[in-house]
C-alpha cells in the first residue's frame, strides 16, 4: 500500500467534540496547528480514542487570543487503524484545527 499525505480540517470547534480524523491504516500525524478565532484565551483539549478508552494529547491547554498553536514541534504521534483524532474547546466556534497525517505506513 503506498503511503499519501493529508490533511484532517476542522473549523469552528466549539464545546462539542469534533472526530477530526478516524485512521482508516496505520498512520502516522506529523503536524497539527490550531488556530484562535476569538479576542479571548481558549481551553481545548485534543485526545486519541481508540475504541472506547481516551487517551488525552493535550487537556485543557490555553491558547492565546488570536494566536496559532503548533502541537507536534518535531513530535509524532502513531495511528493504528480505527483510532481517531478528536478536539473540543472550552468555547463554542473558537478554533480551526488542521492536522497533517501521512497515512498508509507500515
Amino acid at each position: 500500500m503506498a503511503t499519501t499525505f493529508t490533511n484532517a480540517i476542522a473549523n469552528s470547534v466549539g464545546t462539542s467534540e469534533v472526530e477530526v480524523y478516524t485512521a482508516t491504516e496505520k498512520a502516522i500525524v506529523i503536524g497539527c496547528s490550531i488556530s484562535n478565532l476569538l479576542s479571548t484565551t481558549v481551553p481545548f483539549t485534543i485526545k486519541t480514542r481508540r475504541g472506547s478508552s481516551d487517551t488525552y494529547v493535550h487537556k485543557d491547554k490555553r491558547i492565546e487570543a488570536g494566536d496559532p498553536f503548533e502541537l507536534m514541534k518535531g513530535n509524532k504521534l502513531v495511528l493504528l487503524p480505527g483510532d481517531k483524532l478528536v478536539v473540543s474547546a472550552k468555547v463554542d466556534t473558537s478554533l480551526d484545527v488542521v492536522f497533517s497525517i501521512l497515512q498508509g505506513v507500515s
